[in-house]
């Protein structure tokens, strides 16, 4: 079989492989996070240097345990609202859609990314008449206004997952300004890392393998909620309050349970939009 060579330029888009590896190194495990044959048949098709993140066992089981609750989120959600919208951005080659078949009849799912991104995703999940992709920057606001326009009476849910730590806190303030100027009753489900690593990225276990770089860090939850009128903070989720983090080992568990700079090195954070 002839594979699919890379073609992605921008450094960030191309961290998409990252999560790609993991999910499918993970679902090829007898108890796994999470189950995602999709990522496993890329996987076969990509040729790319994997064995770069072989090392990675923190990002490893904290992609998993990262998708596996918004996927969680993302169901609980579909399963309490009347025709949902679900809006993921920065999708990559995420299949959250498909890992959700069995819930989401009723559901409209819009994914975006840049358009290399869009472009390589359609060459292995075309999109449906459930799945449309966007192609454009999170930052712009035409797709905002679409989505608007078109389902202002609907419950929609935003998932943005392993995207905003590599972006600039102006750029990200400026996107939940302009989501909070055009939405509201939906809920955001997104992931930020703290202030010391987003300065120590070139630690991380696997961004240190690639041409990417955090720059926005977020140490208090709350401030989000400056910056749009109805945002509202609901809840923070710790990676080591999951079940499935115990697959790091026993020492990474015990840093990450009392060290306060790696136990609020990365967290996952519901806001609502009043």
């Amino acid at each position: 079989m002839e594979k699919i060579k890379n073609t992605l330029e921008n450094n960030i888009a191309e961290t998409l492989y990252i999560t790609l590896y993991m999910k499918a190194l993970e679902s090829q495990k007898s108890d796994p996070i999470l189950s995602d044959p999709m990522a496993c048949e890329m996987l076969r098709t990509i040729d790319y240097d994997f064995s770069k993140y072989d090392k990675a066992i923190r990002s490893a089981i904290g992609v998993v345990v990262r998708s596996k609750h918004f996927d969680d989120q993302v169901r609980d959600f579909i399963s309490r609202n009347v025709n949902p919208v679900v809006v993921i951005l920065g999708c990559g080659l995420d299949t959250r859609y498909h890992r959700l078949k069995d819930c989401n009849d009723d559901a409209e799912f819009y994914e975006l990314d840049i358009p290399e991104v869009i472009a390589m995703r359609r060459k292995f999940m075309p999109e449906s008449s459930k799945d449309t992709y966007i192609s454009a920057s999170m930052f712009e606001t035409d797709w905002m206004d679409m989505i608007h326009e078109k389902h202002s009476n609907q419950p929609i849910i935003f998932v943005i997952e392993g995207v905003l730590m590599y972006f600039e806190e102006e750029s990200v303030k400026e996107l939940f300004s302009d989501l909070s100027k055009r939405f509201s009753k939906a809920e955001m489900h997104f992931d930020v890392v703290n202030k010391w690593l987003s300065r120590n990225s070139h630690k991380h276990d696997t961004i240190k393998n690639s041409d990417a770089s955090f720059v926005f860090g977020l140490d208090d939850d709350f401030l989000i909620e400056n910056w749009g009128q109805n945002l509202s903070h609901r809840k923070t989720y710790l990676y080591s309050d999951f079940p499935g983090w115990k697959k790091v080992g026993f020492m990474q568990r015990f840093i990450m349970s009392v060290v306060p700079k790696y136990k609020y090195g990365g967290r996952l954070l519901h806001y609502v939009l009043n």
